[in-house]
């Protein structure tokens, strides 16, 4: 029962941090999130990797799901491939906020899961 509560949480919660920041619904939604590549999710180690196929990638921001910002990596030079280190980041559910350089933010999940 406490899983099907955090679900829901954890839906429910996205979609309002989606609004919340400004994100408006568009046509292309399915063909971005096909775009994007968060690998491995869960991570289980102090890396994970986010690659675009057709954008580069300007800044990375990593939010838990109480809101509070964990983590900002801005890169000077775009690119499409970029590998995050999470040493310091506490198990948990985040919401990955990936901004392009044509300042079109996309939202993934992700979960960070040391045992």
């Amino acid at each position: 029962m406490k899983y099907i509560i955090l679900l829901l949480f954890i839906f429910i919660g996205s979609q309002s941090f989606s609004q919340e920041a400004g994100f408006q619904s568009t046509g292309f939604e399915d063909e971005v999130k096909n775009e994007v590549k968060v690998y491995p999710n869960p991570c289980k180690n102090d890396k994970v990797t986010i690659e675009f196929s057709s954008k580069e990638i300007s800044e990375v921001r990593l939010t838990n799901i109480a809101g509070q910002q964990v983590l900002l990596k801005k890169y000077d030079f775009p690119l499409p491939k970029i590998q995050l280190r999470l040493n310091e980041v506490p198990n948990g559910i985040y919401l990955l906020q990936i901004t392009t350089t044509d300042n079109k933010p996309t939202v993934k999940k992700l979960m960070i899961s040391r045992n």
